[in-house]
């Protein structure tokens, strides 16, 4: 995901190009408008990235899509015509100094500021018994999950000592 904005750079404020992006790893679409400004040139994307996730419920691994948008400002590090090193925030995503933007981190940091915070492989996933650990959305586990009357575990976990 990398542009050549040399010539972009050249150009007046508020010239614009818009790409459509290629399918490649962990993307499957998405757009890009370039748009010259005074300092750099402001990226607006949209795309639609995967995310490879765990279950947070039964821990299986799996993957889903995800759509993203942003808008960010690379700015230059040289000037394209007199080739003079400009003063940058270190912060702030670049223009390199071949006149290139590579906007994969940017794709990269908001794909993970869009992926779930508690994912699920499904929505009914039953996850795994907290008793045994049997994933019970392969098979279903043989504890007895009947909730106890807290004033009597005591005398519960006793009786399990005495008979287990």
């Amino acid at each position: 995901m990398i542009f050549n904005v040399s010539q972009l750079l050249r150009q007046e404020v508020g010239a614009s190009r818009r790409y459509e992006l290629e399918p490649e790893e962990n993307l499957s679409r998405g757009r890009v408008e370039l748009i010259r400004t005074p300092g750099g040139v402001l990226v607006r994307c949209d795309a639609t990235v995967g995310v490879d996730a765990s279950c947070s419920r039964c821990l299986a691994p799996f993957g889903y899509e995800e759509e993203i948008e942003f808008e960010e400002i690379f700015a230059q590090q040289v000037d394209p015509v007199s080739g003079r090193k400009l003063e940058t925030d270190p912060d702030s995503f670049l223009i390199d100094t071949n006149h290139t933007i590579d906007i994969t981190e940017a794709v990269r940091q908001y794909s993970e500021m869009a992926a779930e915070m508690q994912p699920l492989c499904r929505p009914d996933c039953p996850g795994i018994c907290p008793v045994c650990g049997t994933d019970m959305s392969i098979a279903p586990c043989q504890c007895d999950r009947t909730p106890i009357d807290p004033r009597w575990q005591a005398l519960v976990a006793l009786k399990r000592k005495t008979n287990g």
